[in-house]
Order: structure tokens, then sequence, then C-alpha cells
């Protein structure tokens, strides 16, 4: 968070948003307050026991009657406009009285868009002192107040079309935090991806910085689909952050002049090159770290901190290292005088619980039962790993850890000659897929794999399997040295996977992403 005396000198502010922090800035949000700056938090961090002195948006809150509290910031956002433009409509300064269906008298009252009475009618002027005004609206709805505002919405296209074009960086924030992809983050990913095909229309066109990047990423005139959201647009937004230029995609998203968002694209793919170069160097350098402590990785815990790690990326460097290593990691690097560190999960176990067995070592620490970061000065880095270790067990104990993934089950089981676009397009309705919502496996029981084709010296390869369309190239990531090895001592193998659209030199084919492979149980 930006030092508050700059807040105060440079912009004079009598309110400020913070957007996914702030619930444990309580120190820097209260002096503010002190200042008479009024502060308004939208964040989904988990929530500490101590909270800072604003208006704190959250649907982790004790007292929120959200449905959901699986909702990220970027949606917080979108409720947020939604709300500021309700606030601007003429229905907003009355209060509405609504029927429930059960009785003439008995409903809803609904004020400034918020339910706050349901009963019956005459109890309700008596008890408050508000002209209401009576709709022809009778909803027989647990949540009738979202049927109200959505029916008051309507009668205003021109404002719910403002409203519904926020859909496409709502949806990227979701796939991106890793959302589940079930109810209203289900649909706000698959509106959120109507919108981004509409951006290749000039009159459809309302971000010409997101354009550009679609049309660089050869995204720009196909129909986007949840997986582009998380390995495409998230991460080349996200890396301006971790590259600590976070006013390059700003800038971009913002950008009108098709010339100057074509530069701003580009500016921002140089920044994701830098960011996966910087992740390969500081994977190389875990890795000699943990052959000279090899001891670490026998801990329940792997605990990773070198004076030499670079800072920025160390939320992707732990999600790497907790899939190579099978267990939970914090990866902590150097950062302008202290150090910042992340921890990831493996299972299901939640990570904010053991750095809580630390609190007093951190300057700050927050984040979700999956994932966190947290700050501390670098002379303490010692003591946070003495503490990590001390606990570590017990934790694992009392969270139930789940030793190991359960193997996905196909759903549907092809012959080699059934992997084709038809079958991809009657999956393709299905969409979006992603976290808690995941693609359906296909299943190939005793595939006869050919034209072996190893890549990244055999860490990943490419197959063949007779009998499918010769158009279907296989692929297996990250463990082509496991699958050549199993396959030199069988004739045939069993494999599950997802078929996927490939975009290459503006040429898109279907491939057969393998997840997992194993012996054909008939050999």
């Amino acid at each position: 968070m930006p030092r508050r005396p700059r807040i105060r000198e440079k912009n004079k502010p009598d309110l400020l948003i913070t957007l996914d922090f702030g619930t444990t800035n309580h120190v820097q949000i209260n002096e503010l307050a002190s200042l008479g700056i009024k502060v308004i938090v939208l964040d989904h961090h988990e929530i500490p026991e101590q909270i800072p002195d604003c208006y704190l948006v959250s649907p982790k809150r004790q007292d929120s009657q959200y449905p959901s509290e699986k909702i990220c910031t970027s949606v917080l956002a979108l409720k947020f406009i939604q709300a500021y433009l309700y606030s601007s409509l003429e229905e907003y300064k009355h209060a509405t009285w609504i029927g429930d269906g059960n009785s003439l008298f008995s409903g809803y009252l609904i004020y400034r868009g918020k339910l706050i009475f349901q009963g019956d009618r005459q109890e309700a002027e008596s008890k408050f002192s508000i002209p209401i005004q009576d709709k022809s609206y009778t909803f027989e709805s647990p949540y009738p107040e979202r049927e109200w505002f959505y029916q008051e919405f309507l009668k205003y296209p021109a404002i719910l079309e403002q409203y519904l074009q926020n859909f496409d960086l709502a949806s990227i924030g979701t796939v991106s935090d890793m959302m589940p992809l079930h109810g209203e983050n289900r649909i706000i990913v698959k509106e959120g991806c109507k919108i981004l095909f509409k951006l290749h229309r000039r009159e459809t066109r309302h971000r010409e910085g997101l354009f550009q990047l679609l049309q660089l990423m050869e995204l720009a005139d196909k129909h986007v689909t949840s997986k582009d959201l998380g390995w495409v647009l998230g991460p080349m937004i996200n890396s301006a952050g971790r590259m600590n230029r976070t006013e390059v995609a700003l800038n971009l998203l913002l950008e009108e002049d098709p010339q100057r968002a074509q530069t701003g694209a580009k500016e921002l793919q140089k920044l994701n090159e830098e960011r996966k170069e910087r992740t390969k160097r500081n994977l190389f350098k875990v890795d000699g770290f943990l052959k000279r402590k090899k001891e670490r990785t026998e801990k329940s815990v792997l605990f990773c901190y070198e004076p030499d790690f670079e800072p920025g990326v160390s939320g992707i460097v732990a999600t790497r290292l907790v899939e190579e290593y099978k267990k939970p990691v914090l990866f902590i690097t150097p950062d302008h005088g202290h150090a910042k560190g992340s921890i990831r999960a493996y299972g299901k176990e939640n990570v904010l619980n053991l750095l809580k067995k630390a609190e007093s070592i951190f300057l700050q620490f927050g984040g979700h039962k999956e994932a966190g970061g947290f700050s501390l000065d670098l002379e303490k880095i010692p003591e946070l790993a003495k503490t990590i270790f001390e606990h570590a067990d017990n934790w694992l104990e009392e969270e139930q850890k789940q030793t190991t993934l359960e193997q996905t089950p196909s759903l549907i089981s092809l012959r080699p000659e059934e992997l084709n676009p038809k079958i991809f397009q009657e999956l393709s309705i299905f969409e979006p897929f992603g976290h808690e919502n995941p693609v359906p496996l296909y299943s190939i029981k005793n595939a006869k794999v050919y034209h072996t084709k190893p890549m990244t010296d055999g860490k990943h390869v490419r197959f063949r399997i007779l009998g499918a369309p010769e158009s279907i190239q296989c692929l297996i990531w990250n463990r082509g040295k496991d699958f050549l090895e199993l396959l030199s001592k069988n004739e045939s193998l069993d494999l599950w996977g997802s078929l996927e659209e490939s975009t290459f030199r503006s040429k898109t084919s279907l491939q057969f992403v393998v997840n997992y492979f194993q012996k054909s149980e008939n050999y």
C-alpha cells in the first residue's frame, strides 16, 4: 500500500477505494481515517480478527447474506459498478413494495436497492416513515430483491449495456483467481467471453487495449474460452504487476487510441516474456538450493529462501514446486530491504492456519485457504523457518491433508477414431470449464502409440495414436520421460485426456492432451 503521507500530499483525496487488498492493512487505513480520509475496501481475502476503520465490502464478512463467498475482487468491482449505476436511476430514491404471492398484504419493502423489510404491508408503513410506491411485480423467490434489481435494469438498456461491458474484466479475474466455475461465477465467465468476442467488431469495441492484446495473441476473431482467460490473457495482464510495472497493464486497459494500444500490448507481451525468464531463473536457482540442502525436501513443508532469488514471481514458483514435490511450499525472496513470500497448498489444507502460527514474525500476511502471501524483515527468516518446521507436522495432521491426488475419473470412453472435431464441438456447449468444473476427460483404452517426438529434452512429448484422425496430435506436458519409459515396456497404454484447440501461426488444430496414463489392463 502507498505511504500515507504521499497519498495525502499528492492527491489530497476525501475518499480512497482499494481493490484486492486492505482487509489486513489496519495500521495504514486507520491512519488515513485519522486524517479524515474515508476508505472503501473491496476485498475477497480472509478477514482477520482486527479489521481496519473502513467500509469493508467482502463476501467473507460474518454478517454477509450473499449466497457465495467464493467470488473474487473483480466480481466485487463489477457489483460496485452495478450499485453505482443503479444509484443514478430514479427508482433508487424511492421505497418500493413488492408482493410475495402469499396474500394481498404480504411482501417485501426495498429501499435503495436493499431489502429492508419482509412481512405485512401495514406494519411496514407504520415502521418506516418514507413514502412507499407500489409495483405490479410479484416474486415467489427466496431472493426477491435480486429479481427486482434485474427488472429495474431492463427498463434502462443503455445503463444495462454499460454494466454488461464490464463482464470482460470480471471474467478474466474470476478465472485467473481460480474461483469455482459454477453458479454466478460460471455465468459471469460465459457472458464475459461473449463480450471479448465482440471486441473484434469496431462498432462493439469498448476496450481498444484489450482488443490489441487479443489480436497479438491471435484470439481477436475467435470465441475466447476460459482456458484462454486463465492461460493467456490473465498471465499476460498479471505479468506487469509481477515485474513491478503495473502501470503498463493499467494504461493498456484504459487506452482508446489503436496505435498506442498496439504499442502497449507489445510492451506487455515483452514484460510477460521477462516474467517467464525470471521464473525459469528462480526455478534453476531453487533446484541448486535444494540439491545443497537436500534435508529440506524431507520436511513435510518445503521452505525455500536464498538471497539471490528474484521477486515478483514467488506465487508461480511456489505452485511449480508444489507440483514437483507434492507438498505445501513457502517460497521467499528479498524485496526492497524486506522479504516477501508466497505459500501454496498441495491438498485441501488451509495454509493460513500455518501462517497464523508465525503471526508475530510477519509485517503482514493474508490470502486464501489454498494460497497466501506475507512479508517480514530479512533477519527474521531463520526464525520463520524454525517456527514453520516446528508446527508443520501437527498442522498437516489437523488439516487432515490428503497425501495423494485422486485420479479424475473419465466420463466418456472413446475409440481412437472418435477423437474428432464433432465431439469437440459437442463438448464446447458446456463451456466455460475451470476450477471445480473441470473439462471432462476422455479415455482411450489399449492405445497403440507411434511417431513419438520428445520436446524440451524429453520433458514433454508429442505422439500419435493408431486409428485416430491424422489431424489429431497427442501431447503430454512435464511427464514425457515417464511416458516414454512406460511405453518402452508395453505394447499399448490406457490414456485419459481432454480435447483442446491449439492455434499456432494463425493455424488452428485439435490436440488430445493426456493427463493420465498407465499400462493397459488387458496386457
